[in-house]
């Protein structure tokens, strides 16, 4: 895969886990307890799924890939 095209994978799985992280305090501030409690497993379920089969397939094939994503996140606090 080209190296352009799998950082920009990379870059969308990280944005697709923020967005869902920031449904995390509507839930708790909207929903019952329970709910929230539910919906906020299965929002932590797909950000995992996210991660394993995208950003960690990208990193097995590009692991060069992972020390550049890593170095952006502890230099900036997240993936530029």
């Amino acid at each position: 895969m080209d190296k352009e095209l799998a950082l920009h994978i990379v870059r969308t799985a990280f944005r697709s886990a923020a967005a869902l992280e920031q449904l995390l305090p509507l839930l708790q501030h909207d929903c019952r307890e329970e709910e929230a409690r539910i919906y906020g497993l299965a929002i932590a379920s797909a950000i995992a799924d996210i991660h394993r089969e995208l950003t960690n397939r990208v990193f097995s094939s590009l692991p060069e890939l992972q020390t550049e994503v890593e170095t952006q996140i502890r230099k900036y606090g997240r993936v530029l």
